[in-house]
């Protein structure tokens, strides 16, 4: 069967984050006046730790700020960071949340979704919040996609369900016609029981 719609993920295919770890921000550091050396082992540890706090709720960019600032908050506390307060944990969650800069495509991008878009139908399943659609959009690749599906305003993830409301919404998306490609291949393994052909990308 001729494939006619090629699926991405965004996260590790189109981008990575810029400071190599995604709540780690461009001025996470400088926020916090802290050396990265002395601190970024026990910061990577407690992130993992209170990652369960980064829910799929957040319908808006201030309610993702929200969640961040709570996040950041039970994070700084668990280092014992020692200037901590709220409104130190809300400026790292507006880093996180309102700077496109967090975001590092990949060169390729634009001219490969550029010749794809001529001969196929593009689109995107992501486990992102509300502010990765700005960022598509301010990136100009939003533009690219006939749709851009983003788990948090499903309120589900690839894992719980994603593919499955993406083909309720889309139709006209044959599942045997279509490629979906991630970095992950335990996510593609979701994507193969809904009937994609699949595609995993390793950009290292």
């Amino acid at each position: 069967m001729k494939i006619k719609n090629i699926i991405f993920d965004n996260g590790g295919v189109l981008s990575n984050p810029k400071t190599g770890h995604w709540f780690i921000t461009p001025n996470y550091w400088d926020i916090l006046g802290l050396g990265e050396n002395d601190y970024s082992n026990v910061t990577k540890e407690a992130m993992k730790k209170y990652q369960n706090l980064l829910t799929q709720d957040p319908k808006t960019e201030a309610e993702e700020h929200e969640m961040f600032a709570d996040f950041y908050y039970r994070v700084l506390d668990e280092i014992h960071y020692p200037n901590l307060t709220k409104e130190v944990a809300y400026q790292l969650a507006e880093d996180c949340v309102y700077n496109d800069e967090k975001y590092d495509f990949f060169e390729d991008v634009d001219s490969e979704l550029e010749h794809l878009l001529e001969n196929y139908n593009l689109y995107m399943i992501t486990d992102a919040w509300p502010s990765s659609l700005r960022v598509l959009q301010n990136r100009k690749i939003f533009r690219k996609f006939q749709n851009i599906m983003i788990s948090s305003f499903e309120s589900k993830t690839k894992r719980e369900g994603l593919f499955e409301i993406f083909l309720k919404y889309h139709r006209e998306v044959i599942p045997g016609e279509s490629i979906f490609i991630d970095d992950r291949s335990d996510i593609l393994d979701y994507a193969e029981q809904c009937g994609f052909h699949v595609l995993l990308m390793n950009r290292s």
